[in-house]
């Protein structure tokens, strides 16, 4: 059944697209252009954003205050034009460009932006990167008083965010953050247009408006960047066209953009290989190897494939019994052979890690060591925490996605190590994405396969995952002086102190407490051919600007060569 549906999928895809093809002429060399990426979108509203195909789809429909420059990935002028930096670093002050506009042509004001900050700043919207906000005076405090129902409330004027006019945002943060323009870009930090949600208002309190998520479909959805979203076909297709009022509007020279997920990375590249997709987001790995020996052999030019700023790694329960013990948690990453995972496994040219953030990646950051593969220490902390060769322990549950088939080939051969080493027995399951999300987000799992794409160029970006009460946290991990370093490390100015504050803290996690094994260092890309698509291009953090994808050869039909 499931590939008969597949197949049916296929054949509507190719119908699709067909029909640009077979109109000839120039209405066929100006087609959409197809883009497919790994997974169905989860939300496009900003402050639910975490997976990676909502942030690239929100990179594409709105801008913060600054954007990824498309070369370097660095921070650049966005909806500020220019902003100033104190001498203590502590306050920035943005400049707002008087012509920003949102696609209905209302003026983008610092008003967006400060409703938008304020809704992220309550516990009741669920924001999965809130943490970041906490950079700014005032707001892990009036955080904290919201979800605190004895607390007594504080105003948002007690929050270090001020806006003296409607061009001018000034943010005051507690201590210098070098990465803070970075993530003016992210999309937590994205405008709201609250004018166009007013109508989906559910209800609202004293300081938080609830919103039916119909806001973020069209027409409804009002955004402020490169493109507007004219159309989402669940299951099917998003459709992109540019936003008129665009302020940058030259920059964007795709007329129509159409965005695909498959069920599986086989029926995608099908497509691909048809024709009926123009670029994948990914290298089905499946077919990496074979792909990659194509390429080295010069029969393929269209793979663009290299190690990436992301880390594949399993989670576990902290609070789940008997994984509340650390010595267990040591165990299970001591008893995994990493390197074979890669070799035998995987075979993706993956580097196998025993660290969180991958190194090399981050100038000035140096990581620690992590556990080698040692069985025979393993068993020892077996014994020693009351579980000798596996007796005793119940069967552990083990939670994957089914996006990827790779992520059941590692956790078979993961649990047949455990198993043959240890004596412990582990049950896999596997659920469609937004399942696996919340059985995640709930704690329904005793281990789970988990992944992480840098979101800027600091070690935070990992190890925040692991503070107390971060929502991201899944392993629901919580040590008093892990969470110290981590703020240390916050208020510190002297960046190589930072650095090795923020090693010590990474070194509790990889060394000793284990709330995650790490496994390998992940290898990503992307298949498309360069001399007909342009603006776009492998990165080490594998951020897609969509915005400047465009056509360099439009082609006629047919298929790829």
């Amino acid at each position: 059944m499931r590939r008969v549906l597949i197949m049916f999928s296929l054949l509507l895809m190719l119908i699709f697209v067909g029909g640009f093809w077979i109109s000839g002429g120039d209405a066929a060399r100006s087609r959409a252009i197809i883009f497919c990426q790994a997974g169905q979108i989860h939300t496009l509203d900003p402050a639910g954003m975490t997976w990676m195909q909502d942030i690239r789809a929100g990179l594409a429909l709105w801008q913060g205050l600054t954007q990824y420059n498309p070369k370097t990935l660095n921070p650049m002028p966005g909806v500020a034009k220019t902003w100033t930096i104190s001498a203590h670093g502590r306050t920035y002050t943005f400049h707002l460009r008087h012509h920003a506009r949102w696609s209905n042509g209302d003026p983008v004001t610092t008003a967006n932006f400060i409703f938008a900050w304020k809704r992220m700043l309550h516990p009741a919207t669920g924001a999965g990167y809130v943490e970041m906000f906490f950079h700014i005076s005032g707001a892990r405090a009036y955080f904290n008083a919201l979800a605190n129902p004895h607390a007594r409330p504080r105003p948002f004027s007690s929050v270090g965010i001020k806006a003296p006019d409607l061009h001018t945002l000034i943010v005051h943060l507690n201590a210098p953050c070098p990465y803070f323009l970075d993530l003016m870009a992210f999309p937590p930090f994205f405008p709201l247009n609250q004018a166009s949600m007013a109508r989906f208002t559910v209800r609202s309190g004293h300081s938080l408006a609830y919103y039916n998520p119909r806001f973020t479909r069209p027409p409804n959805l009002v955004t402020n960047g490169a493109y507007r979203l004219t159309a989402w076909k669940f299951h099917q297709y998003l459709e992109f066209k540019p936003n008129p009022y665009y302020w940058d509007r030259k920059t964007v020279r795709c007329r129509e953009l159409h965005v695909v997920s498959f069920s599986d990375a086989l029926s995608a590249f099908r497509a691909y290989q048809s024709g009926a997709v123009d670029v994948l987001s990914f290298v089905p790995p499946e077919f990496t190897a074979a792909l990659l020996r194509q390429q080295q052999a010069g029969l393929r030019h269209d793979v663009h494939y290299r190690s990436v700023f992301g880390t594949y790694y399993y989670i576990i329960n902290c609070t789940h019994t008997p994984l509340t013990n650390p010595l267990i948690r040591r165990a299970l990453d001591l008893a995994i052979d990493k390197k074979q995972i890669v070799t035998d496994v995987t075979r993706l040219h993956e580097k196998p890690l025993t660290v969180l953030v991958p190194p090399g990646t981050i100038p000035g950051y140096h990581s620690p060591h992590g556990l080698a593969m040692n069985v025979l220490e393993a068993r020892r902390l077996m014994r020693q925490a009351g579980y000798p060769d596996g007796r005793g322990l119940r069967p552990l549950k083990f939670l994957t996605n089914d996006t990827d088939s790779m992520n059941m080939l590692v956790a078979q051969a993961i649990a047949q190590m455990w198993r043959r080493h240890l004596g412990v027995r582990i049950r896999i399951e596997t659920e469609e994405s937004k399942a696996f999300n919340q059985d995640c987000v709930h704690g329904n799992f005793d281990i789970a396969r988990a992944g992480w794409y840098g979101d800027y160029m600091d070690p935070t970006t990992w190890l925040d995952l692991f503070r107390s009460g971060n929502p991201n946290n899944h392993s629901q991990f919580s040590n008093r002086q892990f969470d110290q370093l981590m703020h240390q490390a916050d208020i510190e100015p002297n960046p190589a102190q930072r650095f090795t504050l923020l090693g010590d803290a990474e070194r509790l996690l990889v060394d000793r407490y284990m709330p995650a094994i790490p496994l390998f260092q992940y290898t990503d890309g992307l298949m498309y051919h360069s001399r007909k698509i342009g603006g776009i291009g492998p990165n080490v953090r594998m951020i897609t600007l969509l915005q400047y994808i465009h056509w360099k050869h439009r082609p006629r039909g047919g298929t790829h060569p």
